[in-house]
């Protein structure tokens, strides 16, 4: 009840948007991290999480791998974490996740992840739904500054170029696989057989575009 009446004010204010439309309010449930799948989506024993308000990057971009690992230290494999649902926020994104607040302890995971470079998303200024927690977010994302990477070449990911047939150029000798997200080294086992769909000058540019390095 505390809440509808928090969020009518909010509307009242102009804070929130008329058109949001309330769920019923679910209280903060713990549960245990699987894994991460970015920087915002969470596998847990309940299912899988997508943060509010938060948007980290996407797999093969710039920060893909630092916001991921980041959550990992956050909250990593088998931690609890508490799940958290504003009224305001319907329960499931078109994708089937569930919508939360996530919490470890005292850290916001949201909050955090903006602090460390992603942006503040996804809320009544994008057109989506008002939380309480969006203004906080807002005032994060424009006092922290957000990934930066180098310019982005004609292969279309930062820190490469294209490739020739099925080969790198000397400049930039490292193979990216992009259906695997690996990257592979020349002398390493699959280094000849591999087609690559980017090429790196070194293991930091790779990584910084999500990839990660071949076992073998």
């Amino acid at each position: 009840m505390r809440k509808m009446l928090l969020l009518a004010a909010a509307v009242l204010a102009g804070i929130a948007p008329m058109f949001v439309v309330t769920t019923s309010a679910v209280a903060a449930a713990p549960v245990r991290v699987v894994r991460w799948v970015d920087g915002d989506t969470v596998v847990t024993n309940r299912g899988t999480v997508r943060l509010i308000g938060v948007d980290t990057p996407e797999r093969g971009r710039c920060g893909y791998l630092s916001a991921t690992r980041y959550a990992q230290h956050v909250a990593p494999k088998g931690s609890i974490i508490r799940l958290g649902t504003p009224a305001s926020v319907m329960n499931r994104d078109r994708y089937g996740r569930l919508l939360r607040y996530v919490d470890r302890g005292a850290r916001d995971l949201s909050a955090v992840q903006i602090m460390h470079g992603a942006r503040a998303r996804y809320d009544s200024r994008d057109g989506y739904q008002w939380h309480p927690r969006q203004a906080r977010y807002r005032h994060l994302d424009a006092t922290h500054r957000n990934y930066r990477c180098a310019a982005t070449t004609s292969a279309g990911v930062s820190g490469s170029v294209a490739p020739v047939g099925r080969s790198c150029p000397a400049s930039a000798p490292i193979k990216g696989n992009a259906s695997s997200m690996i990257y592979h080294r020349p002398g390493q086992q699959y280094y000849n057989v591999t087609n690559p769909e980017a090429c790196f000058r070194n293991a930091a540019s790779a990584e910084a575009a999500g990839y990660r390095a071949a076992k073998v």
